[in-house]
Protein backbone atom coordinates (compact mmCIF):
# COMPACT_ATOMS: atom_id res chain seq x y z
CA UNK A 1 0.00 0.00 0.00
CA UNK A 2 1.00 3.40 -1.05
CA UNK A 3 1.33 5.76 1.89
CA UNK A 4 0.24 9.81 1.22
CA UNK A 5 3.12 12.42 1.53
CA UNK A 6 3.60 13.84 5.02
CA UNK A 7 3.55 17.37 3.73
CA UNK A 8 0.00 16.75 2.40
CA UNK A 9 -0.97 15.93 6.02
CA UNK A 10 0.22 19.34 7.43
CA UNK A 11 -1.12 21.08 4.65
CA UNK A 12 -4.95 19.83 5.63
CA UNK A 13 -3.95 20.63 9.55
CA UNK A 14 -2.59 24.31 8.81
CA UNK A 15 -5.92 25.05 6.50
CA UNK A 16 -8.19 23.72 9.23
CA UNK A 17 -6.31 25.84 12.14
CA UNK A 18 -6.44 29.10 9.66
CA UNK A 19 -9.61 28.45 9.54
CA UNK A 20 -10.88 28.26 13.46
CA UNK A 21 -8.41 31.44 13.61
CA UNK A 22 -10.38 33.29 11.01
CA UNK A 23 -13.54 32.69 13.04
CA UNK A 24 -12.83 33.37 16.15
CA UNK A 25 -11.58 36.67 15.19
CA UNK A 26 -14.51 37.30 13.84
CA UNK A 27 -16.52 36.46 17.10
CA UNK A 28 -14.02 38.39 18.43
CA UNK A 29 -14.75 41.97 16.16
CA UNK A 30 -18.75 41.18 16.68
CA UNK A 31 -18.77 41.56 20.58
CA UNK A 32 -16.58 44.66 20.23
CA UNK A 33 -19.17 46.13 18.17
CA UNK A 34 -21.60 45.63 20.78
CA UNK A 35 -22.67 47.44 24.03
CA UNK A 36 -21.48 45.77 27.04
CA UNK A 37 -23.76 44.09 29.25
CA UNK A 38 -23.41 46.15 32.66
CA UNK A 39 -26.63 47.54 33.06
CA UNK A 40 -24.87 51.28 32.76
CA UNK A 41 -27.44 51.88 29.71
CA UNK A 42 -30.14 51.12 32.22
CA UNK A 43 -28.80 53.61 34.59
CA UNK A 44 -28.50 56.29 32.04
CA UNK A 45 -32.43 55.88 30.86
CA UNK A 46 -33.33 56.54 34.14
CA UNK A 47 -31.15 59.23 34.78
CA UNK A 48 -32.87 60.80 32.13
CA UNK A 49 -36.21 60.20 33.22
CA UNK A 50 -35.87 61.59 36.77
CA UNK A 51 -37.12 65.19 35.46
CA UNK A 52 -40.39 63.77 33.86
CA UNK A 53 -41.21 61.68 36.64
CA UNK A 54 -40.86 64.52 39.25
CA UNK A 55 -43.37 66.55 36.97
CA UNK A 56 -45.78 63.39 37.01
CA UNK A 57 -45.67 63.09 40.50
CA UNK A 58 -46.02 67.08 41.07
CA UNK A 59 -49.29 66.85 38.92
CA UNK A 60 -50.69 63.63 40.41
CA UNK A 61 -50.14 65.80 44.22
CA UNK A 62 -51.57 69.00 42.28
CA UNK A 63 -54.40 66.89 41.06
CA UNK A 64 -55.41 65.43 44.59
CA UNK A 65 -55.05 68.66 46.32
CA UNK A 66 -57.52 70.67 43.82
CA UNK A 67 -59.95 67.46 44.17
CA UNK A 68 -59.62 67.88 48.19
CA UNK A 69 -60.03 71.91 47.87
CA UNK A 70 -62.97 70.96 45.73
CA UNK A 71 -64.86 68.73 48.31
CA UNK A 72 -64.30 71.18 51.38
CA UNK A 73 -65.64 74.01 48.77
CA UNK A 74 -68.74 71.76 48.02
CA UNK A 75 -69.19 70.77 52.02
CA UNK A 76 -68.76 74.63 52.52
CA UNK A 77 -71.24 75.48 50.02
CA UNK A 78 -73.96 72.83 51.69
CA UNK A 79 -73.35 74.21 54.91
CA UNK A 80 -74.02 77.98 53.77
CA UNK A 81 -77.16 76.87 52.16
CA UNK A 82 -78.03 74.01 55.50
CA UNK A 83 -77.63 78.19 57.72
CA UNK A 84 -79.47 79.88 54.86
CA UNK A 85 -82.56 77.47 54.64
CA UNK A 86 -82.76 77.12 58.53
CA UNK A 87 -82.70 80.65 58.95
CA UNK A 88 -85.68 81.17 56.24
CA UNK A 89 -87.88 78.38 58.18
CA UNK A 90 -87.12 80.15 61.79
CA UNK A 91 -88.53 83.40 60.05
CA UNK A 92 -91.31 81.48 58.36
CA UNK A 93 -92.47 81.14 62.53
CA UNK A 94 -92.13 84.79 63.40
CA UNK A 95 -95.37 87.06 64.52
CA UNK A 96 -94.03 89.92 61.98
CA UNK A 97 -95.50 89.68 58.36
CA UNK A 98 -92.17 91.84 57.39
CA UNK A 99 -90.14 88.65 58.91
CA UNK A 100 -92.26 85.87 57.12
CA UNK A 101 -91.73 87.85 53.93
CA UNK A 102 -88.32 87.66 54.12
CA UNK A 103 -88.18 83.78 54.99
CA UNK A 104 -90.59 83.04 51.73
CA UNK A 105 -88.51 85.48 49.72
CA UNK A 106 -85.10 83.89 50.92
CA UNK A 107 -86.63 80.36 49.91
CA UNK A 108 -87.18 81.55 47.14
CA UNK A 109 -83.63 82.16 46.27
CA UNK A 110 -82.62 79.06 47.73
CA UNK A 111 -85.32 77.22 45.80
CA UNK A 112 -83.25 78.86 41.83
CA UNK A 113 -79.72 78.61 43.56
CA UNK A 114 -79.81 75.14 44.97
CA UNK A 115 -81.87 72.41 42.10
CA UNK A 116 -81.14 69.67 45.60
CA UNK A 117 -83.16 72.09 47.51
CA UNK A 118 -85.83 73.02 45.02
CA UNK A 119 -88.56 69.91 46.14
CA UNK A 120 -87.89 70.31 50.14
CA UNK A 121 -88.94 75.01 49.53
CA UNK A 122 -91.74 73.58 47.23
CA UNK A 123 -92.94 71.12 50.07
CA UNK A 124 -92.56 73.73 53.01
CA UNK A 125 -93.98 76.85 50.93
CA UNK A 126 -96.87 74.57 50.42
CA UNK A 127 -97.52 73.42 53.38
CA UNK A 128 -97.03 76.82 54.97
CA UNK A 129 -100.14 77.90 52.40
CA UNK A 130 -102.48 75.04 53.53
CA UNK A 131 -101.53 75.89 56.99
CA UNK A 132 -102.14 79.43 56.80
CA UNK A 133 -105.32 79.86 54.22
CA UNK A 134 -107.35 76.75 55.04
CA UNK A 135 -110.70 76.76 53.60
CA UNK A 136 -113.25 77.73 55.71
CA UNK A 137 -117.07 77.44 55.69
CA UNK A 138 -119.04 80.15 54.18
CA UNK A 139 -117.83 83.81 55.23
CA UNK A 140 -117.47 87.00 52.68
CA UNK A 141 -114.39 86.81 50.23
CA UNK A 142 -111.62 88.58 52.14
CA UNK A 143 -108.50 90.18 50.14
CA UNK A 144 -105.19 87.55 49.95
CA UNK A 145 -103.09 88.36 53.06
CA UNK A 146 -99.83 89.47 52.08
CA UNK A 147 -97.70 86.44 52.95
CA UNK A 148 -99.83 84.05 51.17
CA UNK A 149 -99.44 85.92 48.11
CA UNK A 150 -95.90 85.98 48.61
CA UNK A 151 -96.28 82.23 49.08
CA UNK A 152 -97.85 81.44 45.92
CA UNK A 153 -96.09 83.66 43.71
CA UNK A 154 -92.71 81.74 44.96
CA UNK A 155 -94.79 78.36 44.10
CA UNK A 156 -95.54 80.20 40.84
CA UNK A 157 -91.84 81.08 39.84
CA UNK A 158 -90.61 78.03 40.49
CA UNK A 159 -87.67 77.26 37.85
CA UNK A 160 -88.33 76.16 34.37
CA UNK A 161 -88.28 72.07 33.74
CA UNK A 162 -88.52 71.51 37.63
CA UNK A 163 -92.54 71.27 37.73
CA UNK A 164 -91.93 67.25 38.68
CA UNK A 165 -89.56 67.18 41.15
CA UNK A 166 -91.86 68.23 43.52
CA UNK A 167 -95.67 68.33 42.73
CA UNK A 168 -97.43 71.68 44.31
CA UNK A 169 -99.81 70.57 46.81
CA UNK A 170 -102.33 73.12 47.70
CA UNK A 171 -105.54 70.92 48.51
CA UNK A 172 -108.56 72.91 50.97
CA UNK A 173 -106.90 76.24 50.74
CA UNK A 174 -108.37 79.27 50.34
CA UNK A 175 -107.04 81.33 47.60
CA UNK A 176 -110.41 83.29 46.35
CA UNK A 177 -109.23 86.23 44.25
CA UNK A 178 -105.90 85.52 43.82
CA UNK A 179 -103.91 87.22 41.17
CA UNK A 180 -100.45 85.91 39.99
CA UNK A 181 -97.81 88.17 39.16
CA UNK A 182 -97.58 88.42 35.28
CA UNK A 183 -94.77 86.43 33.67
CA UNK A 184 -94.96 87.28 30.13
CA UNK A 185 -97.37 84.01 28.22
CA UNK A 186 -97.31 82.25 31.25
CA UNK A 187 -98.50 82.91 34.88
CA UNK A 188 -97.97 79.93 37.22
CA UNK A 189 -96.31 76.74 36.74
CA UNK A 190 -98.33 74.30 38.54
CA UNK A 191 -97.96 70.91 36.42
CA UNK A 192 -99.97 67.84 38.18
CA UNK A 193 -100.53 70.36 41.15
CA UNK A 194 -103.02 68.96 43.93
CA UNK A 195 -105.48 71.97 44.22
CA UNK A 196 -108.54 69.18 45.28
CA UNK A 197 -110.99 70.89 47.37
CA UNK A 198 -109.61 74.41 46.98
CA UNK A 199 -111.29 77.93 46.63
CA UNK A 200 -110.04 79.39 44.01
CA UNK A 201 -113.33 81.73 43.15
CA UNK A 202 -112.00 85.25 41.12
CA UNK A 203 -108.75 83.21 40.52
CA UNK A 204 -106.69 84.62 37.99
CA UNK A 205 -104.75 80.98 36.14
CA UNK A 206 -104.77 82.31 32.37
CA UNK A 207 -102.35 81.14 30.51
CA UNK A 208 -100.97 78.91 33.12
CA UNK A 209 -99.26 75.70 32.69
CA UNK A 210 -101.59 73.49 34.86
CA UNK A 211 -100.91 70.35 32.76
CA UNK A 212 -102.85 67.36 34.67
CA UNK A 213 -103.41 69.26 37.85
CA UNK A 214 -106.08 67.62 40.19
CA UNK A 215 -109.04 70.46 40.68
CA UNK A 216 -111.29 67.52 41.81
CA UNK A 217 -114.19 69.21 44.01
CA UNK A 218 -112.97 72.83 44.12
CA UNK A 219 -114.83 75.90 43.67
CA UNK A 220 -113.35 78.00 40.65
CA UNK A 221 -116.48 79.71 40.39
CA UNK A 222 -115.70 83.21 38.28
CA UNK A 223 -112.24 82.04 37.64
CA UNK A 224 -110.02 83.04 34.66
CA UNK A 225 -108.45 80.51 33.01
CA UNK A 226 -108.39 81.65 29.09
CA UNK A 227 -105.53 80.24 27.32
CA UNK A 228 -104.54 77.96 30.09
CA UNK A 229 -102.53 74.94 29.24
CA UNK A 230 -104.71 72.34 31.35
CA UNK A 231 -104.06 69.05 29.34
CA UNK A 232 -105.54 65.64 31.24
CA UNK A 233 -106.42 68.14 34.34
CA UNK A 234 -109.45 66.14 36.22
CA UNK A 235 -112.29 68.71 37.37
CA UNK A 236 -114.70 66.02 38.81
CA UNK A 237 -117.15 67.53 40.37
CA UNK A 238 -115.70 70.92 40.93
CA UNK A 239 -117.24 74.56 40.71
CA UNK A 240 -116.77 75.85 37.27
CA UNK A 241 -119.76 78.54 37.11
CA UNK A 242 -119.07 81.28 35.19
CA UNK A 243 -115.73 80.68 34.47
CA UNK A 244 -113.26 81.92 31.87
CA UNK A 245 -111.83 79.34 30.43
CA UNK A 246 -111.98 80.34 26.69
CA UNK A 247 -109.11 79.19 24.06
CA UNK A 248 -108.46 76.64 26.86
CA UNK A 249 -106.49 73.51 26.33
CA UNK A 250 -108.73 70.99 28.12
CA UNK A 251 -107.63 67.96 25.48
CA UNK A 252 -108.16 64.56 27.65
CA UNK A 253 -109.35 66.14 31.04
CA UNK A 254 -112.04 65.22 33.12
CA UNK A 255 -115.22 66.98 33.64
CA UNK A 256 -117.81 64.01 34.97
CA UNK A 257 -120.27 65.51 37.16
CA UNK A 258 -119.16 69.02 37.23
CA UNK A 259 -121.31 72.23 37.37
CA UNK A 260 -120.31 73.99 33.57
CA UNK A 261 -123.31 76.47 34.22
CA UNK A 262 -122.48 79.85 31.98
CA UNK A 263 -118.92 78.47 31.81
CA UNK A 264 -117.17 80.23 28.79
CA UNK A 265 -115.51 77.65 26.45
CA UNK A 266 -115.87 79.60 23.68
CA UNK A 267 -112.94 77.77 20.97
CA UNK A 268 -111.41 75.95 23.66
CA UNK A 269 -109.89 72.48 23.31
CA UNK A 270 -111.37 69.47 24.37
CA UNK A 271 -110.69 66.62 22.19
CA UNK A 272 -111.24 63.56 23.79
CA UNK A 273 -112.43 64.89 27.45
CA UNK A 274 -114.78 63.82 29.63
CA UNK A 275 -118.20 65.45 30.85
CA UNK A 276 -120.04 62.10 31.35
CA UNK A 277 -118.87 58.65 33.21
CA UNK A 278 -119.81 56.60 35.67
CA UNK A 279 -123.22 57.79 36.14
CA UNK A 280 -122.21 61.15 36.51
CA UNK A 281 -122.59 64.01 33.98
CA UNK A 282 -121.43 68.11 33.62
CA UNK A 283 -124.18 70.55 34.45
CA UNK A 284 -124.28 71.92 30.82
CA UNK A 285 -126.90 74.37 31.06
CA UNK A 286 -125.83 77.89 29.25
CA UNK A 287 -121.97 76.59 28.53
CA UNK A 288 -120.91 77.85 25.60
CA UNK A 289 -118.72 75.77 23.66
CA UNK A 290 -119.06 78.17 20.14
CA UNK A 291 -115.88 77.08 18.34
CA UNK A 292 -114.48 74.89 20.73
CA UNK A 293 -112.94 71.12 19.47
CA UNK A 294 -115.10 68.34 20.95
CA UNK A 295 -113.42 65.99 19.11
CA UNK A 296 -113.70 62.33 20.30
CA UNK A 297 -115.12 63.81 23.69
CA UNK A 298 -117.21 61.85 26.15
CA UNK A 299 -120.89 63.25 26.46
CA UNK A 300 -122.88 60.36 26.46
CA UNK A 301 -126.16 60.98 27.94
CA UNK A 302 -125.31 64.61 28.26
CA UNK A 303 -127.76 67.67 28.62
CA UNK A 304 -126.99 69.92 26.19
CA UNK A 305 -130.38 71.41 25.59
CA UNK A 306 -129.47 74.60 27.15
CA UNK A 307 -125.83 74.80 25.72
CA UNK A 308 -124.64 76.84 23.40
CA UNK A 309 -122.49 75.36 20.29
CA UNK A 310 -123.41 77.25 18.05
CA UNK A 311 -123.54 81.08 16.86
CA UNK A 312 -124.10 83.35 13.87
CA UNK A 313 -122.26 86.55 14.69
CA UNK A 314 -121.75 89.71 12.50
CA UNK A 315 -118.14 90.69 11.93
CA UNK A 316 -116.95 94.36 10.51
CA UNK A 317 -114.74 94.62 8.03
CA UNK A 318 -113.20 97.73 6.73
CA UNK A 319 -112.00 98.42 3.09
CA UNK A 320 -108.28 98.81 2.47
CA UNK A 321 -109.12 102.14 0.31
CA UNK A 322 -109.13 105.50 2.54
CA UNK A 323 -112.72 106.44 3.76
CA UNK A 324 -113.89 103.12 2.67
CA UNK A 325 -117.60 102.24 4.00
CA UNK A 326 -117.31 99.52 6.95
CA UNK A 327 -119.31 96.58 5.96
CA UNK A 328 -120.60 94.01 7.74
CA UNK A 329 -121.20 89.97 7.50
CA UNK A 330 -122.49 87.10 8.81
CA UNK A 331 -119.78 84.36 10.21
CA UNK A 332 -121.00 81.37 11.31
CA UNK A 333 -119.04 79.28 13.79
CA UNK A 334 -120.36 75.57 15.49
CA UNK A 335 -118.28 73.25 17.75
CA UNK A 336 -116.53 70.58 16.20
CA UNK A 337 -118.17 67.24 17.43
CA UNK A 338 -116.46 65.22 14.65
CA UNK A 339 -116.16 61.50 16.79
CA UNK A 340 -117.89 62.52 19.87
CA UNK A 341 -119.74 60.02 21.32
CA UNK A 342 -122.95 61.74 21.80
CA UNK A 343 -125.34 58.53 22.72
CA UNK A 344 -128.27 58.84 24.30
CA UNK A 345 -127.84 62.66 25.06
CA UNK A 346 -130.02 65.45 24.81
CA UNK A 347 -130.17 68.06 22.01
CA UNK A 348 -133.56 68.78 21.55
CA UNK A 349 -134.50 72.48 19.78
CA UNK A 350 -130.46 72.97 19.66
CA UNK A 351 -129.06 75.07 17.06
CA UNK A 352 -126.36 72.19 15.11
CA UNK A 353 -126.95 74.17 11.68
CA UNK A 354 -123.35 73.79 9.76
CA UNK A 355 -121.95 71.63 12.39
CA UNK A 356 -119.29 68.90 12.18
CA UNK A 357 -120.80 65.56 13.45
CA UNK A 358 -119.15 63.04 10.94
CA UNK A 359 -118.84 59.67 13.09
CA UNK A 360 -120.33 60.95 15.82
CA UNK A 361 -121.88 58.30 18.08
CA UNK A 362 -125.50 59.84 18.45
CA UNK A 363 -127.25 56.17 19.08
CA UNK A 364 -130.54 57.11 21.25
CA UNK A 365 -129.43 60.87 20.84
CA UNK A 366 -132.87 63.02 21.21
CA UNK A 367 -132.65 65.45 18.32
CA UNK A 368 -136.42 66.54 18.04
CA UNK A 369 -136.98 69.78 16.73
CA UNK A 370 -132.93 70.03 16.49
CA UNK A 371 -131.53 72.63 13.71
CA UNK A 372 -129.83 69.82 11.55
CA UNK A 373 -129.88 72.72 8.43
CA UNK A 374 -126.65 71.77 6.55
CA UNK A 375 -125.06 69.60 9.04
CA UNK A 376 -122.45 66.93 8.39
CA UNK A 377 -123.74 63.94 9.85
CA UNK A 378 -121.66 61.52 6.99
CA UNK A 379 -120.62 57.93 9.09
CA UNK A 380 -122.90 58.95 12.05
CA UNK A 381 -124.71 56.34 14.02
CA UNK A 382 -127.88 57.83 14.53
CA UNK A 383 -129.25 54.10 15.30
CA UNK A 384 -132.39 54.38 17.16
CA UNK A 385 -132.15 58.20 17.17
CA UNK A 386 -135.12 60.96 17.47
CA UNK A 387 -135.14 63.07 14.52
CA UNK A 388 -139.02 64.35 14.66
CA UNK A 389 -139.53 67.50 13.96
CA UNK A 390 -135.65 68.17 13.19
CA UNK A 391 -134.58 70.70 9.89
CA UNK A 392 -132.62 68.47 7.85
CA UNK A 393 -132.51 70.66 4.64
CA UNK A 394 -128.93 70.27 3.49
CA UNK A 395 -127.55 67.94 5.76
CA UNK A 396 -125.34 65.26 4.60
CA UNK A 397 -125.79 61.37 5.59
CA UNK A 398 -123.95 59.37 3.29
CA UNK A 399 -122.55 56.29 5.33
CA UNK A 400 -124.59 57.64 8.36
CA UNK A 401 -126.15 54.32 10.49
CA UNK A 402 -130.14 55.30 10.16
CA UNK A 403 -131.95 52.14 11.72
CA UNK A 404 -134.72 52.43 13.94
CA UNK A 405 -134.03 56.48 13.35
CA UNK A 406 -137.37 58.32 13.96
CA UNK A 407 -138.53 61.19 12.22
CA UNK A 408 -136.70 60.70 8.72
CA UNK A 409 -137.75 61.91 5.58
CA UNK A 410 -139.17 59.39 3.50
CA UNK A 411 -136.03 60.16 1.21
CA UNK A 412 -133.90 58.37 3.63
CA UNK A 413 -136.02 55.71 5.06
Amino acid sequence: MQRRPAHGRFARIAHRRAASLRRRRRHSAGAQGRAPHDGTGWISLLVLSLPGLAALAALLFTWMQVGQANKELRLGEQGQVTSRFNAAIGNLGSDSEDVRLGGLYALERLMHDSTRDHPTVVSVVSAYVRRHAPVRAGGARKPVPADIDAAMKVLSRRPPGREQQELVDLSRTDLRGWQPAFQGEETVRWGGAILTGADLSGANLSNGYLREAVFDGATLRESYLGGADLRGATFDGSDLRGAQADTADLRGASLDGADLRDTNLFDANLGKSWFCRFALCADLTGTVLVGADLAGSGLAGANLTQATLCLTAQELTVGDAPASPATERDVRSCATLRGADLSRARLSGLDLAGADLRSANLTGADLAKADLTKADLRKADLRKADLTGAKLSGARFTGAKLTGAKGLPASLR
